[in-house]
């Protein structure tokens, strides 16, 4: 019942022209669509999303419109990423270029997607390209972060997408709060720290709660600490969008003494970066990984040691506060601005 409703859908939909088709085939990176959506509306492109049946669930899209949304079972995607669908359109955005669930490249999981002339693929890890892509003409590979490939296997193209739609931003408060995005795992954020720095500013009496979104749990948590933390799980995306749109201070929770934080600058961009740019919320980021996603004293809270940056964050006056989002706000745009031109000219290339 469902693939005949979908085969409804797309396989018999005709795009208007000038028109680009996104895809995601995998049931995450749903946060990413968001971005490139709007980029190609800015640009007056049609622009129409295929997407799992896992995210369109998820609800990214809460806040924008994209001119038509699709969504298929994980094993529908072989009966529609072929070329007599695809070639209906003018441009296709890959958004991730490999897919988890298969254990391979898009370009061997769906082959029919070289064949189009004008498909690009954005990769979250730059191994991708030199394993996988290095073949495929920098102009159509594509990243988030301005990694440099030392390995000499791939080069790729700056854009980042980070428009979520709609948004406003919170006053700042007598109560300062603080939000983390993302699982509870060492291999991504150090929660221990967290906890740690709430101990120590709470017995300084400071007011504050931290809010965290994610899976995962978190144990041996006392009292003190327990009054300033509440864990909001999974949450949806619009639900998600809702809890970093009222903190007023975003926590990447990066840890400069593990090694496998360093992906964060060297092979991959972390999610926390979309939202801090996308929603203005202030990061309180350790200053080994502030540079490398444009942030430095003006519109962030760097430190060494984090309950000195929570500190720091709590102690920002409204008028200091303000300040810090008026230069976030142009460090958004400014990459906004360069993505959307990189954008430009790949599709003019």
């Amino acid at each position: 019942m469902f693939f005949n409703l979908f085969k409804n859908d797309f396989m018999k939909f005709i795009p208007k022209t000038n028109n680009v088709l996104l895809v995601e085939t995998n049931g995450c990176h749903g946060e990413v669509i968001g971005g490139y959506i709007k980029y190609f509306q800015d640009l007056g492109i049609n622009t129409y999303v295929l997407v799992s049946k896992t995210i369109k669930k998820e609800n990214p899209f809460a806040r924008l419109n994209p001119d038509k949304l699709f969504y298929a079972k994980t094993k529908e995607f072989s009966k529609l990423l072929v070329s007599k669908y695809l070639n209906r359109y003018d441009h296709i955005i890959v958004c991730s270029s490999y897919n988890y669930t298969h254990h391979k490249p898009i370009i061997d999981a769906h082959p029919d997607l070289q064949k189009h002339p004008s498909v690009y693929y954005v990769h979250h890890n730059q191994s991708f390209i030199h394993d996988y892509y290095s073949n495929i003409p920098e102009s159509h590979n594509i990243m988030l972060g301005k990694i440099v490939d030392k390995t000499g296997g791939g080069t790729s193209v700056y854009i980042n997408p980070h428009l979520f739609g709609d948004y406003s931003v919170p006053k700042k408060s007598n109560e300062t709060n603080f939000i983390s995005v993302g699982g509870i795992n060492p291999k991504r954020k150090n929660h221990t720290l967290l906890l740690d720095a709430i101990k120590k500013l709470h017995n300084q009496g400071y007011k504050f709660h931290v809010f965290i979104v994610g899976d995962g749990s978190l144990k041996h948590i006392d009292n003190d600490v327990k009054q300033h933390l509440t864990l909001l799980g999974h949450l949806n995306y619009d639900k998600m969008y809702d809890a970093v749109e009222s903190a007023h201070f975003f926590l990447p929770l990066l840890d400069d003494k593990n090694p496998e934080h360093d992906r964060y600058i060297k092979t991959q961009v972390t999610g926390s970066a979309q939202l801090i740019y996308g929603f203005r919320k202030i990061p309180v980021i350790h200053k080994k990984f502030a540079k490398f996603y444009k942030f430095d004293d003006k519109n962030a809270v760097i430190y060494d040691d984090l309950a000195s940056g929570m500190e720091k964050a709590i102690l920002t006056t409204s008028k200091d506060y303000d300040k810090y989002i008026k230069h976030l706000d142009k460090t958004a745009n400014d990459i906004k601005q360069e993505s959307l031109n990189n954008l430009k000219d790949i599709l003019n290339a």
